[in-house]
């Protein structure tokens, strides 16, 4: 019974040796490793236009002929910018700008080269860059800032307005003129001209 026994063991082992053969070789190879390639974080538009919404109140609108999104920084580039941001009056202050950026978690705005902001009035705001900080609801412009309003120029090197551009505050080498009678008047030095900076 004793040898029954050993013969069985004996054969159990060999088959158990012989499926673990048969498992090793029939295997399948590991796969090689595959490039892994990072989605795309940002989607372009051709020719689109954002919004920006308060209480259900546009409050300004940007169409641009590219936007560019970042959907790992939330924010949004345009190029070619024709904008509007839309006043509590009705008024309508209409922009131009070559670039610009959003910023969707902070909802503010960001404009740059060759701005030229209108406002349906003969006003007019040239300058550098532009911006519009949506908590204080406040446009800023900076860097050569040149303002014309019916015979009235102003220079400044930054002004910030909280009413579409109707008051501002100039700051850093602000002059205003009056008198003005064309558009040909350049930004003067300090001591030429009507100087009444304000």
């Amino acid at each position: 019974m004793e040898n029954k026994v050993k013969v069985l063991i004996g054969v159990l082992a060999v088959l158990f040796v012989c499926l673990v053969t048969w498992v090793v070789r029939t295997t399948p190879d590991k796969p090689p490793p595959s490039d892994y390639v990072e989605p795309p974080s940002y989607m372009e538009y051709e020719n689109n236009t954002l919004t920006e919404e308060k209480d259900g109140v546009k409050i300004w609108e940007i169409t641009s002929d590219k936007i560019r999104v970042d959907s790992n920084t939330h924010r949004a580039e345009f190029s070619n910018i024709k904008g509007k941001f839309f006043q509590e009056d009705g008024k309508v202050l209409e922009l131009t700008a070559i670039q610009g950026y959003y910023d969707q978690d902070t909802h503010n705005v960001h404009v740059e080269g060759d701005v030229v902001m209108t406002d349906g009035d003969g006003g007019k705001l040239e300058t550098v860059n532009l911006d519009w900080l949506s908590n204080e609801e406040m446009l800023i412009a900076t860097e050569d800032v040149r303002i014309a309003k019916d015979d009235m120029r102003a220079f400044a090197d930054r002004a910030e307005s909280m009413n579409g551009f109707q008051k501002f505050l100039l700051k850093g080498n602000a002059r205003v003129l009056k008198g003005v009678k064309d558009d040909t008047t350049e930004n003067p030095k300090p001591n030429e001209g009507n100087n009444n900076p304000q």
